[in-house]
């Protein structure tokens, strides 16, 4: 199952570093994106959220005055199609800790700046070709974290799976449907 075609693609670039920004505003245009922006602040990007809905967003983890990982909680938030979108976060030195952090927070893959065009490609790929449910539930909102294929042996707590969007539904707000 596809989540979308990369030409339905309306992507908000959150970065400070204007020269990865462009590198991965030329990276999308090369795959045909529909939309893409590049928001160099907070208040920036919340006045690109007011005018176009965004289906991905490529977040530098230390995005404006916020950090990245209070703006992808802040994005998985919103009251509006956008807070379903897949994110990747570009972190500089990732530490244990902030790779949990942004996990925690509802992204979906992570890359190390300075990023390739095939690393960021791969993501990207994973994501489109591989989509996750998305859970939303007291205290994350967010991909599915779970890893592994195999089935699960302990405890059931998602039996109802009460939260879970399928991906169907996903595509349908990806498409702008």
């Amino acid at each position: 199952m596809v989540l979308g075609s990369k030409n339905d693609l309306r992507v908000l670039i959150a970065m400070e570093n204007g020269q990865a920004a462009e590198g991965a505003r030329a990276i999308f245009k090369e795959q045909k994106a529909d939309i893409i922006q590049i928001a160099e602040s907070k208040g920036d990007a919340l006045e690109r959220f007011g005018q176009t809905h965004f289906n991905f967003l490529l977040v530098e983890d230390s995005f404006s005055d916020l950090g990245g990982v209070d703006f992808v909680r802040f994005v998985r938030m919103l009251a509006s199609p956008t807070s379903i979108a897949p994110i990747i976060m570009c972190m500089k030195n990732p530490s244990r800790h902030d790779v949990i952090a942004a996990r925690d927070a509802g992204v979906n893959k992570m890359i190390i700046l300075p990023f390739t065009t095939s690393t960021l490609l791969k993501s990207l790929a994973d994501i489109m070709l591989h989509p996750k449910p998305f859970i939303q539930i007291t205290g994350y909102s967010g991909p599915d974290r779970r890893q592994s294929k195999k089935a699960y042996g302990g405890l059931e707590r998602r039996i109802r799976q009460e939260g879970a969007m399928a991906v169907e539904k996903q595509q349908i707000y990806f498409k702008g449907e």
